[in-house]
């Protein structure tokens, strides 16, 4: 996927399931760090190493695990953090969120190539459910629709997350 496409699905899914800005907006930032990665690690033999060690699921899924351990399972509040009221915990939240950014974006690219599943050095596991467009930054159509698909099933975890904390009933006269 492009860093586009990266970023408005990590946006809209982690916002859609946990109706925070903070944890959605930690997560976009993170959204195209394992791509970043590869240029800090390998330099020019990028695109030899692309989709293999930084692309292994594990390495994210462990590391937003620890952090959202440590938080106590947590979603960050940003008056947790700016009034320090028990702010080491919504802190390794944040640090969590920024975890599930990275490993959000390997499931995505798994939708349309490779990436490693058992093992980190080779490509085994992907869909290929659409294919990218052939200049470089632009969505293909492929992408277009599968973000729009994901915003759309956002949209709908917000609204059933809003319905099952307020109730069906006080939903309906919020609107």
């Amino acid at each position: 996927m492009t860093g586009k496409g990266h970023r408005i699905t990590t946006f809209a899914f982690v916002f859609g399931t946990t109706g925070s800005i903070l944890a959605a907006g930690m997560s976009f930032l993170a959204s195209t760090f394992p791509d970043s990665s590869e240029y800090l690690i390998f330099g020019n033999k990028r695109n030899r190493y692309h989709r293999r060690y930084t692309h292994w699921f594990v390495i994210w899924l462990f590391l937003a695990l620890v952090c959202f351990s440590r938080s106590g399972w947590i979603i960050p509040r940003l008056s947790n953090l700016v009034n320090g009221i028990d702010a080491h915990r919504d802190l390794w939240s944040c640090v969590g969120f920024w975890f599930t950014g990275c490993f959000l974006h390997v499931l995505e690219d798994a939708f349309c190539g490779k990436v490693p599943f058992l093992r980190a050095w080779k490509r085994e596991i992907g869909f290929h459910f659409f294919h990218m467009s052939k200049k470089i930054g632009e969505m293909s159509a492929g992408e277009k629709t599968f973000t729009f698909f994901v915003i759309v099933l956002a949209l709908a975890a917000w609204i059933l997350r809003d319905i099952r904390v307020m109730g069906l009933a006080n939903f309906w006269r919020s609107l």
